[in-house]
């Protein structure tokens, strides 16, 4: 019949097979081949690096506690992205001033486990409340959140509020950040695991290194974060995060801890690109009574660009009457 279609021949069927293979395996190529994360974290591994560590029910956690054994209990929450040692300028001057000082990995960072989990806010608070009762802590405790890690003790103080003292906040999340179109872009499935490996990992790196960078250890620091991030189920425990509400919504648990009689600090710097003017407002009118203080011409991490300014901030808090 005249117009009628050829049909494919068997070579034409092998071609298009051969470039439908292409298109599948060339990404699935490129993400293995992009993989860095070749170490276990183990108690072998964790016997080299040192430190402290403790058994919970959903994994082990790396903790620190130090300062005078008879001082009251401050809690240090790290934020979303460097793990506890984003308080090193912190941890002498607070055991110095009477404090017995605990700070710890979140999970799926620093050298905490990376269990399979929801990487959430329920998940978090009670990797908290299992850590103090391990560690035999019944006593009430004072909570210094930074960042996400604000949000974190917040929503803590709000859910088991006969476990905290005093609540102080280092830029704190209470609604995700300003710029959080770089998490958003994460949260879609199999696309947000191939962006996480060939370009998010690295992103964040640089992030770390750059909030540590007036930091006179900036150099080792940075070094220490690319190592975290070589350990299996960093990617996964990451992505978890950036998919759950523990980098959005807050702003309930702030109205209930605004509720409760509790002294509260809250610490805001002006430069800080990722907690906005507004978002302080949207805080101070969920807790109205709290204590503000304002830093001019400092940016996201006030912990580390003016250790000693931020140090004082909260050791006067902890200690008022």
């Amino acid at each position: 019949m005249a117009g009628a279609k050829k049909p494919l021949s068997r070579w034409n069927w092998v071609i298009i097979a051969v470039v439908i293979l292409m298109v599948v395996i060339t990404p699935m190529s490129i993400y293995a081949a992009a993989d860095i994360e070749k170490k276990d974290l183990n108690d072998t591994t964790r016997a080299q690096i040192g430190g402290s560590y403790i058994k919970l029910p959903d994994g082990v956690t790396n903790y620190e506690l130090t300062g005078p054994k008879e001082g009251q209990i401050v809690v240090l929450v790290h934020g979303s992205t460097i793990p506890m040692y984003v308080w090193d300028a912190q941890v002498d001057d607070l055991a110095k001033a009477g404090f017995r000082v605990l700070r710890y990995d979140l999970y799926g960072k620093g050298y905490s486990d990376r269990p399979v989990a929801d990487y959430s806010q329920e998940f978090y608070r009670k990797q908290l409340l299992n850590l103090l009762n391990a560690l035999g802590i019944k006593q009430t405790v004072d909570m210094v959140g930074l960042s996400m890690g604000g949000g974190l003790a917040v929503d803590f103080t709000a859910n088991h509020p006969d476990r905290v003292n005093k609540l102080a906040l280092v830029d704190p999340v209470i609604n995700s950040i300003k710029n959080d179109s770089n998490i958003k872009i994460l949260r879609p499935p199999v696309w947000g695991e191939f962006l996480m490996r060939l370009i998010a990992t690295n992103s964040i790196a640089k992030r770390a290194a750059d909030l540590m960078k007036k930091s006179p250890r900036a150099a080792e620091y940075e070094k220490m974060f690319r190592e975290q991030t070589c350990y299996k189920g960093f990617e996964r425990a990451t992505l978890s995060m950036f998919r759950s509400d523990a980098t959005t919504d807050y702003r309930s648990d702030y109205q209930t801890v605004g509720k409760q009689s509790r002294p509260i600090l809250l610490i805001w710097a002006t430069l800080d690109e990722d907690i906005t003017p507004e978002m302080v407002q949207e805080i101070k009118k969920a807790m109205p009574n709290l204590d503000f203080k304002q830093l001019d011409g400092i940016g996201h991490d006030p912990q580390v660009e003016v250790p000693d300014k931020v140090n004082s901030l909260i050791i006067d808090f902890l200690k008022q009457q």
